[in-house]
This record gives C-alpha cells, sequence and structure tokens, in this order.
C-alpha cells in the first residue's frame, strides 16, 4: 500500500468514529485466555473459554461493556402471588414461540442498563400482543438520551420512564454508542412508544425468580462481572479466576433446574457466547458474581400477566420434566 493510500485508510478509520483498540492474541490476551482454561479445569466448571468478539479488546475497553450502577433497589415487589407449581425448566426462545429478540451490540458505551431494560420491554411486548418471533427492534438510544436514568458512564434498572413515556421503534432514533441528546430523536416518537403499565422489582432468590419468569417473561437483571467471563464460549458459567472490571445489566429469560442454571441474554454481539446468551450457575448468586442482585419485572397493571396464548400448556409440553412441582418451604 502506497503512503497516501495508507494515510488515506487511516482517516477513514478516524473518520468513522470511536472504536474498540485490539490487543495482539499472540501476547497478553492469548495468556490470559490459557490461564481462564487452567482455572477452569482445576475447579471443575462446566464451561469453556476461548477467544470471543471481545477478548481481544484492551482492559480500558473492556471497562465500556460494564455499565451498571448498583444501589439498592427503589421499588415495590411485583406481586407473584401464590404459585403452587412451575415447571422445572423454561426458556422464553421457545416457549410455544420466540418471546427473545436478538442479542444486540451496546458498542464503546456503558449502556448495558439500557440494553437490558429495552429487551425486557420488547419481550413484555411480544407476549402482551401474542406475536412470537416478530422483528420488534426498539431504541436504546431513546432510554440513554432521554430517560434520566443513566447514559454511557452507567445506569440504574429503573422502569419509571417505560411507564411514564415509553419507548419508541429504533427506526425513530437508531443506536449511535454515545450519550447523545433527546432532541436529535424523529419528532413526535413519543405518540408511537411502547409502554409498560406496571413494575416492580423481583427479589434475590431462586423460587422469586423462577416464578416471576414464569409470570411476567423475560426479566431485566444484573451481576457483577470479572474478567474471565469475558472469554465465555459456551456452557454454566461460574466465576472462575480474575479481577472484578464492574456491575452489568442483562436480561433474564429462562431457567433449567436438572442442571441449575439460568438463560441470560448480553449486549455484547452475537459473536460473543452462545450467540449473545449465556447460561450462568444458581449458585452465583451466593458468591461475589451476586448474579439477580438487583432484577425488575415489568407487568399489566390493567390486566395480570400476558395473554395466556403465551404460555399455556402447549409451551410446557414441550420442557422436560413436564410441570414438576417444587417445595417452597
Amino acid at each position: 500500500m502506497s503512503k497516501m493510500k495508507s494515510l488515506l485508510f487511516a482517516a477513514l478509520l478516524l473518520a468513522a468514529g470511536p472504536a474498540f483498540s485490539q490487543q495482539d492474541l499472540a501476547g497478553d490476551t492469548r495468556d490470559q485466555i490459557a490461564k481462564v482454561q487452567k482455572a477452569i479445569a482445576e475447579k471443575g466448571a462446566k464451561w469453556t473459554a476461548g477467544e470471543t468478539a471481545i477478548s481481544g479488546l484492551s482492559r480500558a475497553d473492556w471497562q465500556y461493556l460494564v455499565g451498571f450502577d448498583y444501589e439498592p433497589m427503589n421499588a415495590e415487589p411485583a406481586p407473584l402471588g401464590d404459585v403452587a407449581a412451575v415447571p422445572s425448566a423454561l426458556d422464553w426462545r421457545d416457549a410455544n414461540g420466540n418471546y427473545v429478540t436478538a442479542a444486540r451490540d451496546q458498542k464503546k458505551c456503558g449502556s448495558c442498563w439500557a440494553f437490558a431494560m429495552t429487551g425486557g420491554l420488547e419481550s413484555y411486548v411480544l407476549r402482551q400482543k401474542g406475536t412470537p418471533g416478530a422483528d420488534l427492534d426498539l431504541s436504546e438510544q431513546v432510554m440513554v438520551s432521554c430517560s434520566g436514568a443513566g447514559s454511557c458512564k452507567g445506569g440504574r434498572l429503573t422502569a419509571s420512564f417505560l411507564k411514564s413515556t415509553g419507548l419508541p421503534l429504533e427506526t425513530a432514533y437508531a443506536y449511535t454508542g454515545t450519550d447523545g441528546t433527546c432532541s436529535a430523536a424523529a419528532p413526535g416518537w413519543q405518540t408511537a412508544a411502547y409502554k409498560v403499565t406496571g413494575w416492580g422489582s423481583v427479589s434475590q432468590s431462586v423460587d422469586a425468580l423462577k416464578t416471576a419468569l414464569v409470570k411476567y417473561g423475560p426479566l431485566p437483571t444484573a451481576m457483577w462481572v470479572y474478567e474471565d467471563f469475558m472469554h465465555y464460549k459456551t456452557g454454566i458459567y461460574s466465576y472462575t479466576t480474575g479481577k472484578k472490571l464492574g456491575g452489568h445489566a442483562v436480561l433474564l429469560v429462562g431457567y433449567n433446574d436438572a442442571e441449575k442454571y439460568f438463560i441470560v441474554k448480553n449486549s455484547w454481539t452475537p459473536g460473543w457466547g452462545e450467540n449473545g446468551f449465556f447460561r450462568i450457575a444458581y449458585s452465583e448468586m451466593k458468591n461475589s458474581i451476586s448474579f439477580a442482585m438487583s432484577t425488575i419485572a415489568y407487568y399489566n397493571a390493567k390486566g395480570g400477566a400476558a395473554p395466556a396464548e403465551a404460555v399455556n400448556a402447549a409451551a410446557w409440553q414441550r420442557l422436560a420434566p413436564k410441570f414438576e412441582k417444587i417445595s417452597w418451604n
């Protein structure tokens, strides 16, 4: 490549805006992956580490991928009612249809909180309308720029804005990976926004989370992230090694009692984990990961849970074992 072409290529890269810096996988990153793999083997963990879409990012860039600001939840508990039994497994991606939208990309912005809540709203709308598999893509940028719940430097899980104002389609304000300004959204977007009519907190217990998942669908939640998690490829994650990076918001979409794990949607592109999703052991609620340390549920305050068609017997018949009762004592 000529010197002139090299200069033009560099200028184009700069014009493209902020981007992640990449490290040489032959060096520090490769060594860290090997260290994680060794720790997994020594601890008998049930997951696989390797190169992911974010493995080669610098440690500084990793900090942009965590952006949950933890503080005690200031919300009334979501009403769970008396549930005598729940199925022993549930995955809202395959519950008589898919009620979970694809994993997104938060880019170089600590907006995981906005992606978790937006993903939760997308699932809420699909369930309320009984339209599994619909290509619903709502605007995370409106959540970042207009809600007051946070910014690219981090945010909280609070659905007050989703109840009062709501979110429009992605086309009303496409995601920029920056704080942006609310005035940049399409004029009148509020008139076509999707809202929730009620929301509340869910306690950090397996039984409460399972009950809320069955009754209300996917739940925005949070956890502490450590370095080993960046190299997660597949399996049931449990912490093995590495420094804490920060709080991270994600979307809880299912669980499995037989193997004791939750199913979760992330916002680090489909090139990370299991097509952008991961499984995490129930045990990670009780250690330094503190999974589900802050969780909210959206519900229809006017009519309770979503239409029965979304969670009817046909859905449970595809989950095994079927309708196994569990003890709540």
